[in-house]
């Protein structure tokens, strides 16, 4: 073999060498690249899977809390009455929703993690809410139950008032109507005296010096006994009070003339009472009337005519 030839042997050996050489780093880029590729591959997938994982828990998370809320929100209509008693406990409750709301929109696994754990504790608060609510409720049934068992206490206790007000009503008529004194035989006549002193009746005009009228008072047990003013007025025919006084008496809540007043010492028994009275000057023809009062009420009458 000539030397050229040797060269060139030569020179093409180290060509090939420099074919594989570049071949070899060629498969190791490739190989290095497709590591990478599968590497990338495999990182994207599992981000995805933990997007999607994040997303479901996410979405759990806001349907748990909202089925919570919901059934807050119904437990709180159906007891709308009982607001007032349970405000502590309701802000409580409102306060841990916002709370859960807040670390699930943060979109943060360990945000989540702690959301459920909130979640748990808002569970207990929602069944803690309930059981005061059935408990208020059933204190209020039986404060409801009472009331109207008081109520209706209270209505026989004002109707047995009732009867009994006015059980009292008659009966303090009767008394007031018991404790009027009643006459009986009241009897008015004109009398005149003669030079001896005796008395004659007359029914002669010009003869009359007085009109006597006498009565019986009737025993009466319910009346104060003690000392009593009888009150006579005599009517003349044309109707108007004979009087020399302007004193009065009180009869129907008004002032009244009177003819003459005579006091008595009353015992509770029957008693004869005789009245007289002077004109002072002729009477006149016609009916005299003659009205026994006694405390206010009329409790006589008589009438007397003149010829």
């Amino acid at each position: 073999m000539t030397q050229g030839q040797d060269l060139e042997r030569k020179d093409q050996d180290s060509k090939k060498v420099i074919v594989i050489v570049v071949i070899t780093i060629l498969l190791g880029v490739n190989v290095l690249l497709l590591w990478q590729f599968f590497d990338k591959k495999n990182n994207l997938e599992e981000v995805t899977k933990t997007l999607e994982t994040t997303v479901s828990e996410k979405d759990a998370l806001s349907a748990e809390l909202q089925r919570m809320k919901t059934e807050y929100e119904k437990v709180n209509q159906e007891n709308a009455s009982l607001q007032s008693q349970l405000s502590s406990k309701d802000e409580e409750i409102k306060s841990k929703i916002a709370e859960i709301q807040r670390l699930i929109n943060s979109g943060d696994a360990a945000q989540f993690k702690k959301a459920r754990q909130e979640l748990a504790i808002l569970k207990v608060l929602n069944s803690s809410y309930v059981v005061q609510i059935d408990s208020l409720n059933k204190v209020n049934k039986e404060l409801n139950e009472q009331n109207l068992t008081l109520n209706n206490s209270l209505t026989d206790a004002k109707g047995k008032m009732d009867n009994l007000q006015a059980q009292n009503s008659v009966l303090s008529n009767k008394v007031a109507i018991g404790s009027i004194l009643k006459t009986q035989n009241v009897k008015a006549i004109g009398v005149k005296y003669k030079s001896s002193g005796k008395e004659l009746e007359t029914t002669k005009s010009g003869s009359v010096q007085k009109i006597k009228t006498c009565f019986k008072i009737l025993e009466n047990l319910v009346v104060d006994k003690g000392s009593k003013d009888i009150y006579l007025r005599v009517l003349s025919p044309d109707g108007a009070v004979m009087s020399t006084s302007t004193e009065t008496f009180t009869y129907n809540n008004q002032p009244s003339l009177f003819t003459i007043k005579e006091s008595i010492d009353y015992e509770n028994k029957d008693t004869d009472v005789c009245v007289y009275w002077a004109k002072g000057s002729p009477y006149t023809k016609g009916k005299y009337t003659i009205e026994i009062y006694c405390e206010g009420n009329q409790i006589g009458s008589s009438t007397l005519t003149m010829k």
